[in-house]
Formats: structure tokens, sequence, C-alpha cells
């Protein structure tokens, strides 16, 4: 027995060549993604698509990616939000002088399994081959992201253990404060302690005293929802009915919801969901036509174009509920405007873009090229009011901007520390071109407590 387990650790050793061992990538990812380089990277892992099919794995061929559906015009929004401020960084001669930021950014297609295989993608280096004594680190400072609170947690916990952080601008599970548990993230979006409070006190200001509650099933809805049933126990509203669903769950789930809302005593419904679960949940309302109900919406959909004007007008008159301050950033609305499938290196998130936006087709053999005008390239963004481009701008892309600055000024203050007068053992400095993702860390903490 001991002689075969010695085999086997034998077998299972890295070969050495003449060169040394050798380090291989056990797989290649083919993750939508926009990149550009620099001097120091910025990670990014940002929800585009709100869907993601994953066939389970067969264990016969290799696993194939997943499929990302639903394209989300207002968080593709956040994606070049970020590339804006990195860009402007990269012009103003204060901040980072003579260090130029570059990019990666990921689509993890509301999927918490497709976030953690883009956080490894970004931090791992882009090496197929290379000898073990000479085996390269990525050079992501940092990652903004995730979307979705479920995803961060993965994220956190894959990327935590190696001191890099992260910084998400829309994460607002309160479970994400444990500094034991997730000791390099930050965001620049309050905690959902805030707003169920807040939701809460709507709830009694109207003296609503009989409401039902719905929620997403995960970290987000749930977390959210205990908070607020805590607080209104303690005013003496009483909950008719508590659901919970996510958007993969099979029709039949998402309807039986739907008439226990139609069938219930009280019109006035909590709505703890995140915008995808939203979407499938307010569907499924028109499909019924279920009106009269005064929804009370938490800040993950309040603000999205979730059904057409007219079904808006008909199922969401009177909706109220919290959301981030709207926020003009200066010069990001020309920039999102001279957005064009020629730039970005040809991504395919641009041009999927670009084909949801105008309702066209790019490639001219797709399959569904029968079914969609072709596209001229020559349509123009201007004039137009979508998700993407609304009248007035939410404050989610500030939140995106705040994040990116905010890894900026720790790589700033990084380039400018005195030796012997620095924040590290002994008073030491890190050094902006030989430091550890940590470091960036510590800075990024003082910056966002003092700043934000």
């Amino acid at each position: 027995m001991a002689l075969f387990l010695i085999f086997l650790l034998l077998a299972a050793a890295p070969t050495r060549g003449t060169q040394g061992t050798l380090c291989k990538r056990r797989a290649k990812h083919s993750l939508p993604a926009l990149s550009e380089d620099g001097d120091i990277i910025l990670g990014g892992i940002f929800t585009v698509h709100l869907e993601a099919i994953q066939n389970p794995p067969s264990f016969t061929i290799t696993p194939p990616e997943s499929e990302c559906r639903n394209f989300h015009l207002s968080s593709f929004r956040l994606v070049l939000t970020m590339i804006f401020a990195i860009e402007e960084i990269n012009r103003n001669k204060n901040l980072l002088p003579n260090t130029t930021l570059g990019y990666k950014i990921y689509d993890d297609c509301s999927s918490s399994a497709v976030a953690s295989k883009a956080a490894l993608a970004l931090v791992t280096s882009e090496e197929e081959r290379m000898d073990f004594t000479e085996c390269e680190t990525s050079n992501v400072a940092a990652i903004v992201g995730c979307d979705i609170s479920t995803s961060s947690i993965v994220v956190a916990r894959t990327i935590g253990p190696f001191g890099i952080p992260m910084v998400s601008y829309y994460s607002t599970c309160s479970c994400l404060s444990d500094k034991q548990e997730y000791p390099t993230f930050f965001r620049t979006i309050p905690n959902d302690n805030y707003q169920s409070k807040l939701l809460a006190e709507l709830v009694k200001t109207f003296g609503w005293t009989w409401i039902g509650t719905i929620r997403s099933n995960i970290d987000y809805g749930n977390f959210g929802m205990q908070e607020f049933v805590e607080q209104l126990r303690k005013a003496g509203v009483c909950i008719a009915y508590s659901e919970s669903f996510y958007r993969t769950d099979p029709p039949e789930k998402i309807s039986k919801i739907v008439q226990v809302i139609k069938q219930a005593t009280t019109k006035v419904v909590v709505a703890f969901v995140d915008t995808g679960d939203m979407r499938i949940l307010l569907q499924e309302i028109s499909r019924q036509n279920v009106t009269g109900i005064q929804w009370i919406g938490s800040e993950g959909w309040i603000t999205e174009q979730l059904l057409p004007p007219e079904e808006s007008a008909k199922f969401l008159v009177g909706t109220i509920g919290v959301a981030t301050p709207r926020t003009e950033i200066p010069r990001l609305r020309d920039f999102l405007l001279k957005v064009h499938p020629s730039k970005f290196g040809g991504s395919t998130l641009v041009k999927k873009f670009w084909e949801n936006v105008f309702a066209c087709n790019l490639t001219k053999q797709s399959k569904v090229a029968f079914r969609m005008r072709q596209c001229t390239r020559m349509e123009q963004l201007d004039g137009l009011e979508n998700a993407f481009l609304p009248a007035i701008m939410d404050g989610s892309c500030y939140h995106v901007y705040k994040a990116v600055y905010a890894v900026a000024h720790a790589l700033d203050d990084m380039l400018s520390c005195e030796e012997g007068n620095g924040p590290f053992i002994n008073n030491t400095c890190a050094h902006i071109s030989n430091f550890e993702p940590w470091q960036v860390g510590k800075r990024a903490q003082f910056i966002l407590i003092r700043s934000f």
C-alpha cells in the first residue's frame, strides 16, 4: 500500500525538462472581455448579461463555456464608465504621473461561477506554459466589482487569501461588512442595513400594517429582507405572506407566487429583489394581468426599465422605493456617445451592445441574420433615450467612478511616499514599480474611509 502511494505521488509530480519544471495552465477561458494594456492593470467584473446558461458536465468531453444571454444596457454603461475614469486619470498630469493605467474587464453574466473564473483569470498569468523558475504573476493591482453580492462573496473568498483588494460599486449585502470574512473587500455604496431601515420607515410613514414581501433568493435579498422584517416587527407591522425565488426557478414557481399576490388581502408588496429576478416576476405579473398593486422597491430594481412604457404605466404606477442619488459625471455622456463597434479592438461585448441598441446584425453569416436587418455601422447613438443613455443618469455610474479613483489615489499615495515616513512596517514605502496588491488595499481602505 505504501509503495502504491509513493507511485501515485511520483506520477502526480511535475515533469522536469532541460529548462526545469514547467508550469502549465489547466484550461483556457473565453470570457467576454474588454482590455487595454498599461503599466498597472485594474481588473473589472461586471454583470453585462443577466443570464448564464450552464449545461451540466458530461465528464466525456471538455466542459463547454457558459452561454450568456439578456444583454443589460445599463450594466454596459457601467463598464464604459470604468474605462472613461481610467482614460481621464491617464490624462491627468497630477495623478499617477508617468504611470499609465490599463484595464481588463470581464462579464460575469450574472453567475457567481463565471465571476469566479473571471477573478482567477485576472490574478493569474496569461502565459500558456513557462519555466517554474520564471513564473510570473498578474500585474492586476485591484479589481473593481462585482455587481451582485453573491458574486462578490465568491470573488472576495477567491482573491482575499492573496491580499488582492476589490472595490464593489453595487454589492450591498450587509454580510460583506464582516472584515474577518472579507478583509480585502471594499465598496463605494452603503450596505443594505440602511435601505432596509429606510424601507421599513416608508411602510410605517404611510400607515401600512398588513403587507406582503417578495425577495430574491440570494444573499442580497435574504439578508436585506431579514433586516427589513426585523424593523417591521418592532413597529407591529404584520406580514401576510413572504415569498422568495430566483430567475432560474421553474416558471410554475413564479406563476404560483403571482397567484399568491393576486389572491392576498393586502395590495402593498415590498420587493427586495435583484434586477434580473424582478424582470422575470413582472413579466408574469403582466401575463396574469395583476393590477392595483402598491409596489415598494429596493435599489436593485427601482430605477430600471423592466417593462415597456405602456406596461409600466399599467402595472407599476405609483411605485416607490429607495435609490442612490442621481449624479451626472462631467463629459461621461459625450464619451458614451462615441462608442462604436470599430473601437475597443472589435470587442464582442461592444458588438453585442450595438446589435441590441439598434436591433440589427453585425455578422453577415449569423444564423439569425434573416430575422434582423444588417447594421450599417453608421447608426447614431445621439438622440436615443434608453437604459444606456437615460435622460438623467442614476447614481450607479458614480459608484464605479469613485471605485476607480479610490484605487488610483491609493496607487498615487504609494508613488508620493517618503522613505522613512511610510505606512508599512518600519515606516517603509511601497514603490509603484514593485508593490504587492495588499499594499494597495491598505491605502484604498484609508482613502474610502476618509473620502466616502
